[in-house]
C-alpha cells in the first residue's frame, strides 16, 4: 500500500492550524486556504452553481472557521471538518438568498485566460455535472475534487458509505454517458 506522503502532510498542517486558529492565531488561517480553497471552492460550485456566490461562501467559511475553530477536535480530519462547513454553508445561502443572472456578468469573464478547448471541455463537464441531481453532484464534487474518502462523504451528506459508494458510481456511469 502506497502512502501519499503529501496528503499525510497537508492533513498534518491542516490539524495544526485549526488548534493555532482557536488559540486566537488567525494568521494560521493562510495554511487552511493553502491546502484547501480549491476544495472549498469545488463544494459550494457544487451546491450553487454560480461563480461570485461560491466565492461568498469561501470567504464566508473563512469567518467561520475563525469563529468555529475551538469545535473542532484535533486529530480528526481536518479536511473533512472544512468541507463540511463549506457545504452548510453554501446550503444555507442556497435556501436563502436567490439572485439572477444578466448577460452583463457572462461579459465580464476574462476571455484570454483560456484557450477555446479548454472553454468548450469546461462547459461540456459543467453541462454534464448540472445534469445530475444535488446529491449525486455533491458526492462527484466531494470525490473528485475535494478527494474525500467515500466515509468521509457520507460522514458530512447524512447516508451509509455503501449507498455513496453506489451513487458515485452511477454518478459516474451517467457523466460518461453524458460526454460521449
Amino acid at each position: 500500500m502506497d502512502i501519499d506522503l503529501s496528503k499525510l502532510f497537508e492533513a498534518s498542517e491542516c490539524d495544526k492550524a485549526l488548534v493555532r486558529i482557536a488559540a486566537g492565531n488567525t494568521d494560521y488561517l493562510q495554511v487552511i486556504q493553502r491546502y484547501l480553497q480549491r476544495t472549498i471552492y469545488a463544494v459550494a460550485y457544487s451546491v450553487l452553481r454560480d461563480f461570485s456566490l461560491s466565492d461568498d461562501a469561501v470567504q464566508e467559511t473563512y469567518v467561520r472557521i475563525i469563529e468555529k475553530a475551538s469545535m473542532y477536535t484535533h486529530g480528526t480530519s481536518a479536511k473533512a471538518w472544512v468541507v463540511t462547513m463549506a457545504r452548510n454553508i453554501a446550503l444555507d445561502m442556497l435556501k436563502h438568498r436567490r439572485y439572477e443572472y444578466s448577460d452583463d456578468d457572462i461579459g465580464d469573464l476574462p476571455q484570454d485566460r483560456f484557450d477555446e478547448n479548454s472553454i468548450v471541455l469546461s462547459m461540456q463537464v459543467k453541462s454534464a455535472l448540472d445534469s445530475l441531481d444535488d446529491d449525486d453532484r455533491q458526492i462527484v464534487t466531494l470525490k473528485v475534487y475535494a478527494g474525500l474518502k467515500h466515509s468521509e462523504i457520507a460522514s458530512i451528506i447524512g447516508i451509509s458509505t455503501e449507498a455513496v459508494k453506489k451513487k458515485y458510481q452511477r454518478a459516474l456511469a451517467k457523466l460518461k454517458a453524458e460526454l460521449e
